[in-house]
């Protein structure tokens, strides 16, 4: 009887491990901030990082053609903070498709998140308020941008208007701030989430501003989460197709299909006779000829629309599940 009263005793004893020791640390050691810069080709991305880290050896653009190709880090040291900027290119890049830039972002937030235990603090979409109208493409590329960030990191994205240097009147350049970021603008829903608005005036001083401001962010917002990109593909086991951002991108990607077949329907439709010899006339000859080779543009677009949606259905980025624990999931 005394075995077996033992043996239930011991059943139930509940044994506790002494606490681990807290590591130590130095209060003197600066915080490091990781902020991803965003934006259109000829925002100022590359510009910012330069004014803002005092180096002259990032890559700036100066004409159409973007010079950033893949995410690039920039650090530096700010009021004793670490400072990584991360220039990452754009969704507007006409020489790679956004599935291309998906996948070069996508890498990253993998490799320098996920892989370096290390999340956003924030981030800066940079904006020139030279752009007059707001156009589909803005509003497609903004939603985008919606579907990694998830509206609960909102909070974290600081909108900084760039180019107002420009020769239009000061005024004309605010009401076009105003317009995009009032309820129902393509900025409105991230306004209205928390995010904020400032000017940059491509100086030092306001980039450092723009900067300290987010350092701020954790006082008001509390500790960085991952993005909603980040924990979907955590979720979804790396499958683009089943995130936010993918269904976004091939609800693009159909929208923009149809429009094409719709428009090479309209093309056949109007076919002009065909118009060759010696005698042919020119006029009607040549617009035989334009008309070939719009036809063979709009099958080219078409051909290349639907191979980036057989590539999204397949696209999967290596994630393994243990690292949604190192940050938690939403």
């Amino acid at each position: 009887m005394t075995s077996t009263a033992s043996t239930a005793s011991t059943k139930h004893t509940k044994v506790t491990k002494p606490p681990k020791p807290a590591k130590p640390t130095n209060p003197t050691e600066p915080r490091e901030v990781l902020i991803a810069l965003v934006g259109v080709t000829g925002a100022g991305k590359s510009t910012f990082a330069s004014v803002a880290s005092g180096r002259n050896d990032v890559e700036i653009g100066y004409g159409v053609d973007p010079c950033t190709q893949d995410p690039q880090a920039i650090r530096f040291l700010l009021d004793g903070h670490k400072i990584t900027l991360i220039d990452t290119p754009g969704f507007d890049d006409d020489r790679r498709s956004d599935l291309e830039i998906l996948e070069d972002i996508g890498n990253w937030l993998i490799k320098e998140g996920y892989g370096s235990r290390q999340l956003l603090d924030g981030l800066i979409l940079l904006h020139p308020v030279t752009l007059n109208r707001v156009g589909g493409m803005e509003r497609r590329r903004t939603k985008l941008l919606q579907a990694i960030l998830g509206s609960d990191a909102y909070k974290r994205v600081l909108i900084a208007t760039t180019m107002w240097d420009d020769l239009v009147p000061q005024a004309a350049l605010q009401l076009r701030v105003r317009g995009r970021t009032r309820d129902g603008g393509v900025w409105g829903d991230m306004v209205g989430r928390g995010a904020v608005v400032l000017q940059h005036n491509n100086n030092q001083e306001s980039a450092h501003n723009i900067i300290r401001h987010i350092i701020k962010m954790p006082e008001k917002s509390g500790r960085a989460k991952p993005l909603l990109l980040q924990d979907e593909m955590v979720e979804k086991k790396g499958r683009v197709k089943d995130t936010t951002l993918g269904k976004e991108m091939k609800r693009q990607l159909l929208e923009s299909l149809e429009l094409l077949s719709l428009r090479l329907r309209e093309l056949e439709e109007d076919e002009p006779p065909e118009f060759w010899g010696e005698h042919a006339d020119p006029e009607r000859k040549q617009k035989r000829m334009d008309w070939e080779q719009e036809k063979a543009r709009l099958v080219s677009k078409i051909e290349r629309q639907q191979e980036q949606i057989k590539k999204l259905d397949g696209l999967v980025f290596k994630v393994k599940s243990i690292w949604s624990k190192l940050f938690g999931g939403r």
